[in-house]
């Protein structure tokens, strides 16, 4: 197996995770067969009293999850965690939702400046590298005893794979709304947050949180029951400059356009014309703002509107164009129920 430190850095930093009390696999591991609970899935649980039902967590504990590709795996934690490393935005606010602020010793860098009801909270939160060039080294000296986040991160190519991170003593759990080759939705942001107050043994705060903010997706989704005939076509639009634009296409967030009515007809990702826009014609186009297209941003709803060549286009025609931030729709947090709420507002008023 292929070591993410070099043999002197291992060795000064391995007694600092040897106080960590976690221990990690991807097999079944004797401390399994001590009495310890397994949480396969959230669906398994609703069928019998599981440990998503308990008020306590019982270690060790096993909890499934995901590598880069999508492949369940199983993560052993012989205790709750006290030094948590993130690597993206919406698993930072989901532990900051569930009280666990002060178990972040370190997240990446944010990719977009941050200026929801979070922002203090986060620039609270020492920022430890971009997730493009931080090293793994960087992240090993915060000695973490969980790394949290988006699963296609945890990569040889990234920050290094699931099992990399075990032979260095650090167990992770990946968000299973961010796994692509599953069917992403809501309901698997729900189980995140299930999942979480297992590891934490914050069962009863997670399993209200969730239970909240289940209620407000099937709110929503009652309200939308007329619109779960034929799907309506929207555009997940960003980068629009006159000429050509960029698209998203995500499982996540078709799940919330297929909650509304919608589904998105995005050809591609980039470099789409107005001629692709006209074809599409999309009824609503929501676009999504990002720093990096801050210039583009700025102008791109008043060129749509003025540009002759696609005045026809529904969206455009009847003024249903709706700009929304990248960190609110594409992450793969609780902030997802959000953007299904402002989503809905939109197409309603």
């Amino acid at each position: 197996m292929k070591k993410i430190l070099n043999l002197t850095l291992t060795t000064c930093i391995a007694l600092a995770i040897v106080g960590c009390g976690s221990t990690n696999t991807t097999k079944e591991s004797s401390s399994t067969e001590q009495a310890s609970t397994t949480v396969e899935s959230t669906a398994a649980q609703s069928k019998s009293e599981s440990t998503a039902d308990a008020k306590e967590t019982t270690y060790p504990v096993t909890v499934t999850t995901y590598d880069a590709d999508g492949k369940e795996i199983s993560q052993v934690f012989e205790k709750a965690p006290e030094r948590v490393i993130t690597n993206n935005l919406s698993s930072t606010e989901m532990l900051i939702d569930l009280g666990l602020q002060d178990k972040i010793v370190g997240m990446l860098n944010p990719d977009n400046e941050v200026s929801s009801d979070y922002a203090a909270a986060i620039s609270s939160i020492p920022h430890i590298g971009d997730k493009k060039s931080v090293s793994k080294e960087v992240v090993l000296s915060n000695t973490p005893d969980i790394l949290i986040g988006r699963n296609m991160m945890f990569s040889d190519k990234s920050l290094g794979s699931v099992d990399t991170w075990n032979q260095n003593g650090v167990p992770v759990y990946t968000q299973k709304a961010s796994v692509s080759n599953m069917k992403q939705s809501l309901e698997s942001v729900i189980d995140d947050v299930k999942n979480i107050g297992i590891i934490f043994n914050i069962q009863d705060k997670a399993n209200a949180y969730a239970d909240e903010l289940q209620k407000r997706i099937d709110a929503v989704t009652a309200a939308n029951k007329a619109n779960a005939g034929e799907l309506k076509n929207a555009l997940i639009m960003c980068a629009y400059n006159d000429q050509t634009f960029g698209a998203y296409k995500s499982a996540l967030q078709e799940s919330i356009l297929n909650t509304l009515g919608y589904t998105n007809v995005a050809t591609g990702t980039s470099d789409l014309t107005l001629e692709n826009l006209v074809t599409m014609s999309p009824e609503v186009i929501i676009y999504v703002t990002s720093d990096r297209n801050k210039e583009l941003d700025a102008k791109a709803v008043d060129l749509m509107k003025a540009n002759a060549v696609i005045s026809e286009v529904p969206a455009i025609k009847n003024d249903k164009i709706m700009t929304i931030s990248y960190d609110e729709f594409m992450d793969y947090g609780t902030s997802s129920i959000n953007a299904l709420e402002d989503i809905n507002s939109f197409l309603n008023k």
